[in-house]
């Protein structure tokens, strides 16, 4: 039986890049996590594909309900919502040419394009012990999401500079059903004629191919 699950991410507190217009979607990190378990399963060499983002993307099938307006269709899964005490903090993503490496280098580098250009780019973190996000999901989902969640141990952009890591997961019923609104509030994109946000309504949100107007996050119900 499907019932509302709320899932929770520990972090180490030192900050995530957490962008409130741009949010982490619950659905997108799942896609990420099970594809190897989905292609495994279904004898499937999994590859890491390099695809346009024009081109039809590789639907992962998710151990979550559907929602359903009109022929457009989703997973019940929220976006991430920080919890507790919150601050935000302004660090800098530096990258400058290495001098005393410059003999290995073919020609002038140019200093302003490409792979030698100098980066000094503001890198605004959201510091948070806790991120939230709920879905509808059953036993045998609540178990595979917990395991395969487990595989994921950063949240957010920079990851391999070590920004958003995750210290714990938590995996738990929960009284009320949060995964499309709360309080009134979407929590998450949804299908409207008035949308303001062109979007695909199902991971990988990046991707072109079935995009509609949809309700931004914290839009009132309609």
């Amino acid at each position: 039986m499907m019932t509302p699950h709320r899932i929770t991410f520990h972090l180490d507190g030192t900050g995530v890049y957490y962008d409130p217009y741009e949010p982490l979607m619950l659905d997108g990190i799942l896609a990420v996590a099970f594809m190897p378990l989905v292609r495994a399963r279904r004898g499937e060499v999994y590859e890491h594909e390099e695809i346009g983002r024009d081109e039809p993307p590789y639907e992962v099938p998710l151990p979550l309900a559907k929602w359903h307006v009109g022929d457009v269709w989703g997973w019940r899964a929220s976006a991430l919502f920080p919890e507790g005490e919150t601050a935000e903090t302004l660090t800098f993503w530096r990258k400058r040419l290495r001098q005393d490496r410059i003999e290995i280098t073919e020609g002038a580098p140019n200093l302003t394009n490409g792979i030698y250009r100098d980066w000094n780019m503001p890198l605004p973190k959201l510091l948070c012990r806790k991120m939230v996000a709920y879905c509808v999901t059953d036993r045998e989902g609540r178990r595979d999401i917990r395991r395969q969640l487990e595989r994921i141990k950063y949240l957010g952009k920079k990851r391999a500079h070590g920004h958003g890591r995750i210290v714990g997961i938590e995996v738990a019923k929960c009284d009320e059903d949060f995964s499309t609104e709360r309080d009134g509030r979407l929590t998450r994109w949804m299908p409207r004629e008035d949308g303001t946000r062109l979007v695909r309504p199902r991971p990988p949100y990046w991707n072109n191919v079935g995009r509609v107007a949809c309700a931004e996050i914290g839009d009132p119900v309609s």
